[in-house]
């Protein structure tokens, strides 16, 4: 797992958003596995990879539907996903289980509830890369801890990119990158960064710092 992390507006998101092809980079390549993204079939490319974001995009149908979307899977495929997302148990609890209408963008699902269904969609496609935009931030905990078991699950045999705040998101990164300002400021291990005490350590103690004042230190 790679993470992303700096300031906000440094120009994280922009990058994954090249890497999904949305703009091509107006100086220097995008490589993937010594590919130049550029060279790539869009289409292909696409099939590829899946995102989460911090606000993923549920659709007024049922959670089964959702979570097949874009794919032809029959439900035990379906459920295999969801119980790799830590999603199955919560959605047994519905009296319609997998056909349980989740309303216009997921109204009817907490986020946490909403971030493993999207991540459940996304494994079902089995995806080479997973970009994982933020998908934790806006979680209380306890959901957090479910959908970091989730992450750590679908890290197994792929690729995946992560741009996070969150410490607990970053710690078993087998690379950080630090983005500040649109370039590279410091890459390496989360314990080689804090030991350098460049950008990566002020970010970390920031954090740690509102942590305590929020009550949570």
């Amino acid at each position: 797992m790679v993470a992303l992390v700096g300031p906000s507006g440094g120009g994280k998101s922009t990058i994954v958003n090249m890497i999904e092809r949305f703009y091509d980079p107006s100086e220097g390549t995008i490589y993937l596995d010594d590919y130049d993204l550029k060279e790539l079939d869009p289409q292909w490319f696409r099939k590829k990879i899946s995102m989460v974001s911090q606000e993923p995009t549920l659709f007024a149908c049922s959670i089964k539907e959702n979570i097949a979307f874009g794919v032809n899977a029959d439900i035990s495929e379906v459920e295999a996903a969801a119980k790799q997302a830590n999603a199955h148990e919560f959605i047994q609890t519905f009296e319609k289980g997998y056909d349980t209408l989740v309303g216009e963008r997921g109204v009817r699902l907490s986020g946490g509830q909403k971030q493993r269904i999207a991540i459940a969609r996304a494994l079902i496609m089995n995806p080479k890369l997973l970009l994982l935009d933020e998908a934790t931030s806006a979680l209380d905990a306890e959901s957090e801890h479910l959908v970091q078991e989730a992450i750590d699950r679908a890290m197994k045999s792929r690729t995946v990119i992560v741009i996070a705040h969150r410490l607990s998101t970053v710690r078993n990164a087998s690379k950080v990158i630090v983005i500040d300002k649109g370039s590279i400021a410091e890459n390496g291990t989360h314990d080689e960064l804090i030991a350098k005490g460049g950008v990566y350590k002020k970010l970390v103690l920031r954090q740690l710092t509102a942590g305590k004042k929020d009550g949570c230190g």
